[in-house]
């Protein structure tokens, strides 16, 4: 069984809020360890915006209990139409995980039949208590560039090979199922990458490093080509003489792969490609002609994949 760092920050934040909340003579002690156990999150960003969204609707929660006591008094009946309004406004906030904690500290007004200041100031305390010291453990969150790193290798190094898969699948089809698994690994690679780069975003509270998941945002628009270049190439069939010039372009492209390529020399080399197709002899049969049409619709592709790391260079030089 393994204890992760977020199950020994819940204990731990649940037990002290109990204790400090016995301490400072808190009736209902054992509330404000709930509050720690349901507000310990798994960034900094959402422990913030779920603490404060708890305060809110806390307030929200004491208005529309003290309308539902008054009126029908300290009765099942009240706690059930508080619920009935409460929770429906939660949702619409978008904030459902505000509806157990508030509704438990609505309790204990029903408990005590009484909404005498000094018990709002009691159940504001127990909320207060919680969500600060969930806010204390989560100021702590491990890093997760180092495996962010690790995902963009990975995920380079496959579009690599993926590409060198390409200039074969030009001339041998019976690579083609190399080239689905490398797409698909370098699907799963890009997904794992995106949800990393989001979490180290919620990990900062006073910056906004969007880098990485803006990277891997232009790696995933790139796979959405790579995925046109597997399907079209399929369907190519020519002489190596034909499409050497797009065999040796795909080879150079994985050769000189990498973040810190801006691509513009990659772009001109597409763009010879492009020229000397157009000094090339007319095709002389339809066959020869629909194939010449999608080795042309390829270099199209290709541009665009290039063209995705050319903006995305240009966008982001400053901080390469």
């Amino acid at each position: 069984m393994k204890i992760g760092l977020r199950t020994v920050k819940t204990a731990v934040t649940a037990s002290i809020g109990i204790w400090l909340a016995t301490i400072l003579g808190f009736k209902y002690a054992s509330t404000a360890g709930v509050v720690a156990i349901l507000s310990v999150t798994n960034t900094k960003r959402s422990s913030v915006k779920i603490g404060v969204g708890r305060i809110l609707a806390f307030i929200l929660a004491t208005i529309m209990a003290y309308f539902w006591y008054h009126v029908i008094g300290y009765t099942p009946l009240a706690y059930c139409l508080l619920l009935l309004f409460y929770i429906p406004v939660a949702g619409k906030w978008k904030m459902p995980e505000i509806v157990p904690i508030n509704s438990v500290l609505m309790t204990h007004f029903l408990n005590e039949k009484s909404m005498a200041p000094w018990l709002i100031l009691n159940a504001f305390g127990l909320l207060l208590i919680g969500i600060t010291l969930a806010l204390i453990a989560n100021l702590h969150m491990p890093s997760v560039k180092e495996d962010i790193e690790e995902n963009k290798q990975v995920v380079d190094q496959t579009i690599q090979k993926l590409l060198r898969q390409f200039s074969e699948l030009l001339y041998r089809k019976d690579v083609a199922n190399e080239c689905n698994a490398l797409l698909e690994g370098l699907s799963k690679s890009i997904k794992q990458g995106r949800q990393l780069s989001k979490r180290h975003m919620e990990n900062q509270l006073l910056s906004q490093d969007e880098y990485y998941l803006s990277y891997f945002n232009m790696r995933l628009r790139q796979f959405e080509t790579l995925e046109d270049m597997n399907e079209l190439i399929k369907q190519i069939d020519v002489d190596k003489d034909v499409a050497e010039s797009v065999e040796t372009l795909l080879i150079n492209i994985a050769d000189t792969y990498a973040e810190d390529n801006d691509g513009l020399a990659l772009k001109e080399e597409v763009l010879e490609v492009f020229q000397m197709y157009e000094t090339k002899p007319l095709p002389t049969s339809r066959s020869e002609f629909e194939n010449r049409a999608k080795l042309y619709q390829l270099l199209l592709q290709v541009q665009t994949f290039i063209d995705i790391k050319v903006n995305f260079s240009r966008i982001h030089e400053k901080m390469l």
